[in-house]
């Protein structure tokens, strides 16, 4: 199932609507867009009402443009584009999502997680994509905007479908679950990331279990058997009436466990066992490389390896693909760049970033060989009255690491900052842009002797700014990272 398997008129019906002067698309439509600027042939533009603009006024736009049509709310009768009238645009759109998704014949797998969820999504559809036609969201277009985008836009061929869903508050992914049906849900970690939308861990893991309610008794479970939310969301993964539950993690009880991790120059060397097909009790060791640094990737690895185990897929014929995947932009990649003939690298880990990730890219820094580490960090958002305190507690992390000097944007890094030792260098900014205006003046002395530098920080506190500015100033042949697509994600 796809959107080019439905005609107009099916359409139309799905999402309770009618074709306005019943001028119909005479075309099929393939793809649909929430952005005016992306509509090509066959595309149906989704015509939404956000907080920043309406999409409606990029109607006129599109007039006389050739096999395009759009959904709206406020038809413009001044136009030729076939306009399909409807309600209310959002709840429409999830209705035809919706639709496609309970019609695909595609393996379903949803992902959520305090952390992890992206990175672990794009592993999943990597190793994947060796199996068969894999259809994925999109770098995290994972909200009630974003989930519907990457179902509409799935080829009716896929044999899998990956889907990243997350949230900023109980309830949404419930709905998100009811879209999706998965036939395997997936939650990577429970951490206090944007802890300020809830009053406890204990509250953020219900909410994340809400995944399992668009399942039936035949869905699998996937879960950190680590965390110490475990038994919570095996619990409610039960209640939900799921049979299957597997784990992956260190613990003797991981259905994948991890059995040992080297650090080599291409990346990573993983050992790990599962239990054996058709032979109780016993267990299969499996090695492969992982082409990633940092060793909280390896957890990742495992996971995804779980859904093979979980779709019963020949893992020995996956293993190699690991080899070859890399860390996605802002998430940990690094960057070979150049600063007046001398050689230098950067981590860029800027995407987002919340106390448990902060110290996993401290942790992947440290583990580079390296003899002056920079760290340019930004604050911590959505962390709620802990925020403060959360940041107050990087710092033995950061001394740990062996940082030499560190820049940083924000109130509460700044604070951080303050309790740090006296070796370790120290410049504060109020605004990413203030750094980057103070890094066009003084670069050399702001970035110093460093031959490593690592960009942190969530997206709200713009650290993803200073990483683009290094890239772009001091690059060799990589470029940098952009911003995401806005409006579409949650970062929980």
């Amino acid at each position: 199932m796809s959107l080019s398997a439905l005609n107009p008129i099916q359409i139309a019906e799905l999402c309770s609507g009618y074709w306005l002067n019943d001028i119909l698309p005479d075309f099929v439509l393939t793809h649909t867009v929430i952005d005016s600027r992306k509509m090509a042939k066959n595309t149906l533009f989704v015509a939404l009402k956000g907080s920043q603009t309406d999409g409606h006024i990029f109607l006129a736009g599109l007039d006389g443009v050739p096999q395009q049509a759009a959904m709206v709310s406020q038809p413009n009768k001044d136009i030729r584009l076939p306009q399909l009238c409807v309600k209310d645009v959002k709840k429409a759109f999830q209705l035809l999502a919706k639709h496609i998704a309970h019609h695909t014949k595609a393996g379903k797998i949803a992902i959520t997680g305090s952390v992890g969820k992206t990175g672990t999504k794009d592993m999943i559809a990597a190793m994947l994509a060796v199996a068969g036609q894999t259809h994925a969201t999109k770098g995290n277009l994972n909200n009630h905007l974003g989930v519907p985008l990457t179902l509409a836009n799935m080829a009716g061929d896929a044999d899998f479908l990956v889907t990243e869903m997350g949230m900023n508050n109980a309830g949404e992914i419930a709905l998100l679950s009811e879209m999706v049906r998965p036939d395997i849900a997936i939650i990577t970690r429970i951490s206090n990331a944007h802890a300020g939308f809830f009053d406890s861990l204990s509250e953020i893991a219900e909410a994340k279990a809400e995944i399992f309610l668009g399942m039936d008794a035949f869905g699998t479970a996937i879960l950190p058997r680590d965390d110490e939310f475990f038994g919570q969301l095996a619990g409610s993964a039960r209640l939900s009436g799921l049979r299957n539950i597997i784990s992956f993690g260190t613990s003797q009880d991981s259905t994948l466990r991890l059995e040992d991790i080297a650090a080599l120059q291409e990346g990573l060397h993983i050992t790990a066992s599962l239990p054996c097909p058709n032979k109780s009790g016993a267990r299969k060791t499996i090695q492969f490389t992982l082409g990633m640094r940092g060793k909280h990737y390896a957890m990742n690895a495992l996971c995804a390896l779980a859904v093979a185990y979980a779709l019963k897929l020949d893992i020995d014929a996956l293993l190699p693909k690991f080899a070859d995947m890399q860390e996605s932009e802002g998430r940990g990649r690094l960057h070979l760049l150049t600063h007046k003939g001398r050689n230098l690298r950067l981590i860029d880990d800027s995407y987002n970033a919340s106390p448990a990730s902060m110290r996993a890219a401290l942790d992947m820094a440290a583990d580079i060989d390296n003899s002056h580490l920079l760290l340019v960090f930004s604050d911590m958002l959505e962390l709620g009255e802990a925020g403060m305190a959360e940041h107050l507690a990087l710092t033995p992390t950061i001394e740990a690491a062996g940082a030499r000097n560190i820049l940083s944007i924000g109130p509460m890094m700044h604070a951080c900052c303050a309790k740090l030792p006296g070796h370790i260098g120290k410049h504060s900014f109020d605004t990413a842009d203030a750094l980057i205006e103070a890094l066009e003046t003084d670069l050399d002395s702001l970035i110093g002797p460093a031959d490593l530098i690592l960009v942190k920080g969530s997206h709200g506190s713009s650290a993803y700014k200073v990483s683009h500015y290094l890239i772009e100033k001091l690059r060799d042949t990589r470029t940098g990272p952009t911003a995401p697509e806005g409006g579409v994600f949650h970062a929980a």
